[in-house]
This record gives structure tokens, sequence and C-alpha cells, in this order.
């Protein structure tokens, strides 16, 4: 299965997070909605990682070959994946 990132987009907006196959298996894109205990008033995207056994989270900018790269995995709330067929290009 290729995923674009428009189609991976999608399914961070249902609560799932994304990664790249070609990224650290402990990285994952992640959205965060504020509600009203909130200090940001609009939703924005974060990677979650896994480090010394602790969550990480930091904002996150797309680049480039991330936004036009079609090898998006999607990462369920239980972090189950679901791979793409081929490893990611470029």
């Amino acid at each position: 299965m290729n995923m674009d990132f428009g189609n991976a987009l999608k399914e961070v907006r249902k609560g799932n997070g994304i990664r790249l196959s070609c990224l650290n298996e402990n990285v994952i894109i992640r959205a965060q909605f504020p509600d009203e205990n909130s200090k940001m008033t609009f939703p924005y995207l974060y990677v979650e990682s896994f480090k010394d056994g602790k969550i990480e989270r930091v904002p996150w900018n797309i680049t480039n070959l991330e936004l036009f790269s079609e090898e998006w995995e999607v990462v369920y709330p239980d972090y189950t994946i679901i791979p793409c067929i081929e490893n990611c290009k470029g």
C-alpha cells in the first residue's frame, strides 16, 4: 500500500499517527487538536519519539522529501503499524 501525504493527513485527522518506513521506528507524527484548556488555538502536527523509556514530543515541520513521499504508514493508537509495500525512496 503506497500512501501519499494527503492520504496520510486524513489518517492523522482521524486520530491515528503516521510515519515513514525509512525513519526510526520510534518516530511517529501525530496531531494535537486544542480544546478550551489549550494555549494553542489551531491543530498542529508534532513528532512523538521514544527515548530511554520516555515519550518525547516536539513540533514538526515537514520537509519537501517528506511532503512528496508516497511511503507513509499509518500508526494506530495501539501502535499497530500498517506498512507500505516498498521502502522509502530518496
